[in-house]
């Protein structure tokens, strides 16, 4: 197997690109939810379209987003939980500062879902990609952060606090953090996957051989340690998988119409 890294615009050229592929199984495209949930509702100008043009194999990993601020960081010193952040920023409202791996994807959407249910201003600072976006943290260029779950290892060395995870569950790997619903916002639950997909008139034989394949990394001890270090390990079927593309896309089209994101 050969990987071919695409980045840029929110995934937008990587994705395309599978788009335009021969659909015999042998183009296969590793993204995350935003490409297929929110790009094509945020962008004006998209070469393709999630339902049109692709078919779903399975979801493989999902993961929450961790609320997140520099131990370091002057600005937030007074920060150690949720509602800490919030009151610094009813203090000091339009003043502090959230990083993203780019404009439109879902620490970006999450976090104004946050501001809304929170009733508070905080700027947006688009990265280019998520790793330069924790960076950006890290180095106190910006407040907070949306992060994936690879600022566990920032928490438990001290660098970031943890202040909150959005889904509806602890997670695993920092069991001693919030989430949002226990930390006075109900109902909050936001999730992030990694999934596979095919070009759309793959033929569904082949999908299902796909599909099939990559559920035996279930028996792979291996590979299920690597796949856990990323996320909870889902290997969904392409129906569930599909079903959860249509429910996450209407969920963050209600969010950035009332956000009115849109960009060229």
């Amino acid at each position: 197997m050969i990987v071919e890294n695409r980045p840029g615009a929110n995934a937008v050229l990587g994705v395309s690109e599978v788009a335009r592929a021969p659909a015999d199984g042998y183009t296969i495209l590793a993204t995350n939810s935003s490409s297929m949930t929110a790009n094509h509702q945020i962008y004006k100008k998209i070469p393709y379209l999630p339902e049109r043009d692709f078919a779903p194999v399975t979801m493989v990993v999902s993961a929450p987003f961790i609320m997140t601020v520099n131990a370091a960081n002057e600005r937030t010193a007074s920060v150690n939980t949720l509602a800490d952040l919030v009151a610094l920023a009813k203090a000091k409202p339009g003043q502090l500062s959230y990083s993203s791996g780019g404009p439109g994807n879902l620490a970006h959407l999450g976090m104004e879902m946050f501001n809304n249910r929170a009733g508070i201003k905080t700027n947006h600072v688009p990265y280019k990609g998520g790793v330069a976006a924790q960076t950006g943290l890290l180095g106190k260029e910006v407040d907070t952060q949306m992060d994936t779950p690879t600022a566990a290892p920032h928490v438990r060395a001290g660098k970031l606090k943890a202040l909150a995870v959005t889904t509806a569950k602890r997670w695993p790997d920092l069991p001693e953090v919030p989430t949002l619903a226990e930390s006075g916002y109900p109902g909050f639950d936001v999730s992030f996957w990694l999934g596979i997909l095919v070009p759309a008139q793959t033929p569904p034989a082949i999908v299902q051989t796909l599909y099939n394949a990559i559920r035996t990394l279930r028996d792979d001890p291996n590979a299920m340690r690597t796949l856990q270090q990323q996320g909870t390990v889902e290997l969904t079927s392409p129906q569930d998988f599909a079903a959860r593309i249509r429910s996450e896309t209407t969920a963050w089209g209600e969010v950035i119409r009332r956000e009115n994101i849109q960009l060229d």
